[in-house]
């Protein structure tokens, strides 16, 4: 039996189109996830940040001089100047 590249390109379809789909519904989802980010109203809905709880520790520090704002300044350190 001789193969026709008439027969090839049928069989190249037919094993290609499956692996096509996936791509394409793969992208898609991606792209629904990435909408869904743009769209969303908080970070939270945007799956940015945590839902429950909360970190410890402050994303930004925000210093004027030598003084870091909103924490308390300790006089000792004041005095010594570090």
């Amino acid at each position: 039996m001789r193969v026709t590249p008439y027969q090839i390109l049928l069989l190249a379809i037919l094993v290609l189109w499956p692996l096509t789909i996936a791509g394409l519904l793969f992208l898609m989802s991606r792209l629904e996830e990435y909408v869904a980010r743009l769209d969303a109203d908080s970070p939270e809905q945007a799956g940015l940040e945590p839902i429950e709880g909360a970190s410890p520790d402050k994303e930004v520090r925000i210093l004027f001089g030598d003084q870091v704002v909103g924490e308390p300044t300790e006089p000792a350190l004041r005095e010594s100047g570090s």
